[in-house]
């Protein structure tokens, strides 16, 4: 499959890899590297992946920066998160404002704003009673 296969009127995007940026047809100033990286944008803007499906399941958020195999993989349209390392952030959807330093650091809670999760296999799931909407959350494994 081709890179920017879809796109329509995006603008200074950059896409290397198999599939990258396969549904783009308006975000602009997006930068993919690498097989199936952003590859259901479709107008999310200025987001920076790199690594295998990093930012893949991405449809409208912009503003996002993952570096890592399957960084922020499950992001829809959260927007404003930095990921970094395999797995991290992959279970963030919506949230915004998110940073995760660290392989599987992983966000459950739903969505989460202005968290930080430090470390591997630090985790925020809904049994660590983080509610849902809840702000500057700090976790470290």
């Amino acid at each position: 499959m081709q890179a920017l296969y879809s796109n329509t009127t995006g603008k200074n995007n950059t896409a290397i890899g198999t599939s990258a940026l396969r549904y783009n047809t308006t975000g602009q100033g997006n930068i993919a590297n690498g097989n199936g990286v952003l590859f259901d944008n479709t107008t999310g803007n200025y987001n920076t992946a790199s690594g295998l499906n990093a930012l893949t399941m991405n449809t409208t958020g912009s503003f996002n920066t993952a570096y890592g195999p399957n960084a922020l993989g499950d992001n829809t349209t959260g927007s404003y998160n930095t990921a970094s390392g395999n797995l991290a952030l992959v279970g963030n959807s919506t949230g915004i404002f998110n940073t995760g330093l660290g392989y599987y650091t992983y966000i459950t809670a739903g969505n989460l704003y202005n968290a930080m999760v430090l470390g591997a296999n630090a985790i925020v799931n809904a049994s660590d009673k983080v509610q849902v909407g809840n702000t500057n959350v700090t976790v470290i494994g």
